[in-house]
């Protein structure tokens, strides 16, 4: 039988639970115990249990979207905070003539905006100033410094003279002379292609600028008057006649350029560290592509970050904000930036691979000739200066109207179509085709400027049924513009292709409709792009339509086809 337990016993026990209880308290960091001398910094995660999050969001260019996305990792990671909440970065990476629009029609209300360069900033102040009577914005921060290059493949730099200096003016003059490469000893290489992306894009809207500077021989103080100069407008007009692609993906532009290769695009504008990614990316396939820092000066961009003055912005928010910006800029950010090729702005930061030849880019580049960004007035007549000298398009818009496209389908497309139409400008000619069983044009070839408002309305008139002849609705309608080509080649001809379904009412087999379209390798045809409507839609003919004539297949839905035909019209 056993006894009691003795005195020892319970006094074990009693001091084993206290010290438990202790231990507890203290991990929970309710106990005071030792803690005097920490840090007041960020606190790990085990020591900040259950904390409520304080978003914050960033609307940021995507040229520096790799490296945003990992800061914002660490920056988690280490819990930052205000008060008690930890700071969580909610980020959208879009272009910057967007995130303007979008701030301008109060469709975003960002805590960060960090565009690609000042001048988008400036066109916000500029707007919110004068039409808004507020101030977007107290001050920025450049968070990197970015050279805007020309993206060229290693032998065709090397038949300019690379690695000697290389201009703006030395690209015009071969992208607007007869014979092409062939002025330069190589008729093989055919003509000479080049392309930028879509103004509404920073890097593009750069371009155009750094074409006026080119023109000027100046690097800074651009003025109205230099825009009304004939040589400025003949410059721009010629050079812009020659791009052979927009588009609002700089990025897209470079894997354009590495699928189709040098007979395709000889050259880009690009971002540096779009060089640097692109060659690790394609192992330097079909060659390495070259960055070239023109002689007459180019643009550093600096991707500034401002805190917005909006009804939305608290203290508190205003607080992690500054936090963030401020972990952004701290040597190890930077330095990281820098193993990731793009340029920290921190001056202390000791640069090495990948700034490299092997890379494609050069280490040490003088930034003695940066052109700088005009002011806001000069910033919008240079726009709509592109706007003018620009070749105008001729476009075909092809609707499938068939039975599966009835309700919410047909309505979204119309209405994506209609703002598309608004987009266009008066210059720019239309037809509009619908088809289910049988191909209707809806309107004859017209410029916008006539009859635009006629084919909107026409259009709201649409209706679904039947079935869905595709092969006949782009059949009897690609050879018209393959014609108009030929005749008046100072045009961009396109066709735009909306289908949410498979084939089942064509005259044509798909074999025989296939037979109609260009090899992909005849780059002077019109390019039809096309859209998969829905999970129903044939991708795999729409995607080889695209491919065939060297434009681009988009993948979209009733909620997302406004966004896509925006996306669209940047090519034009």
């Amino acid at each position: 039988m056993t006894g009691k337990p003795k005195p020892a016993f319970w006094l074990t026990l009693f001091l084993t639970v206290i010290g438990l209880v202790t231990f507890s308290l203290y991990r929970a960091e309710m106990l005071p115990i030792g803690k005097k001398n920490q840090p007041t910094g960020p606190k790990s995660s085990e020591s900040i249990p259950n904390k409520e999050a304080l978003t914050i969001t960033c609307y940021s260019s995507s040229a520096k979207k790799n490296w945003i996305d990992e800061m914002i990792k660490d920056f988690h990671a280490a819990n930052y905070s205000v008060g008690d909440k930890r700071i969580r970065v909610k980020v959208f990476h879009v272009n910057s003539g967007d995130s303007l629009d979008d701030l301008k029609a109060a469709k975003i209300q960002p805590d960060m905006w960090s565009p690609g360069d000042e001048s988008w900033l400036q066109l916000g102040l500029a707007y919110f100033r004068d039409v808004k009577q507020h101030t977007l914005f107290q001050e920025f921060k450049p968070l990197l410094n970015i050279p805007l290059v020309i993206a060229m493949w290693e032998p065709m730099a090397k038949a300019l003279g690379y690695p000697k200096p290389i201009g703006w003016k030395d690209i015009a003059k071969l992208a607007t002379q007869k014979g092409g490469w062939a002025a330069l000893g190589h008729p093989e290489w055919n003509e000479f292609r080049w392309g930028h992306a879509h103004p509404d894009a920073n890097s593009g809207f750069l371009t155009i600028v750094s074409e006026v500077y080119a023109i000027l021989g100046k690097t800074q103080g651009i003025t109205t008057d230099d825009l009304k100069l004939p040589e400025v407008v003949s410059f721009l007009k010629e050079f812009e006649e020659s791009v052979e692609h927009y588009g609002l993906s700089n990025t897209w532009l470079d894997d354009l350029m590495r699928f189709k290769g040098p007979a395709y695009l000889s050259c880009a504008v690009q971002y540096e560290n779009t060089i640097i990614e692109s060659n690790q990316k394609y192992k330097n396939k079909p060659f390495q592509m070259v960055a070239i820092y023109p002689t007459e000066g180019n643009f550093w961009t600096r991707h500034p970050i401002a805190i917005l003055d909006g009804d939305w912005m608290t203290p508190e928010k205003k607080e992690a904000s500054q936090q963030f910006i401020s972990f952004l800029l701290n040597k190890e950010s930077q330095s990281r930036a820098m193993k990731m090729g793009l340029r920290p702005i921190s001056s202390d930061i000791p640069l090495e691979s990948p700034f490299d030849i092997i890379h494609g880019v050069q280490l040490d580049v003088s930034s003695d000739k940066a052109f700088q960004v005009p002011d806001e007035a000069v910033l919008k007549r240079i726009r709509d200066l592109w706007e003018e000298v620009k070749i105008p398009a001729t476009l075909m818009m092809v609707i499938d109207r068939s039975g599966s496209m009835a309700g919410e389908p047909i309505d979204s497309a119309k209405i994506g179509a209609i703002q598309f139409i608004h987009a266009m400008k008066p210059r720019d000619e239309l037809k509009v085709v619908v088809f289910n069983n049988q191909v209707t044009a809806l309107s004859p070839r017209c410029l916008i400027q006539q009859c635009g408002e006629s084919v909107i309305g026409l259009l709201q008139g649409v209706f679904a049924d039947a079935g869905t002849a595709l092969y006949d609705s782009i059949a009897q309608n690609y050879q018209e513009l393959v014609d108009l080509q030929k005749q008046n080649p100072k045009r961009r001809y396109s066709m735009l292709v909306l289908s949410d379904g498979k084939d089942t009412a064509s005259q044509l087999s798909r074999n025989d409709f296939l037979d109609t379209l260009p090899k992909s390798e005849n780059y002077n045809v019109p390019k039809i792009y096309t859209i998969a409507y829905g999970s129903e839609a044939d991708k795999d003919l729409l995607a080889e339509v695209a491919n065939r004539t060297n434009a681009r297949l988009f993948q979209s839905s009733p909620e997302a086809i406004s966004k896509t035909y925006k996306e669209l019209s940047a090519n034009f």
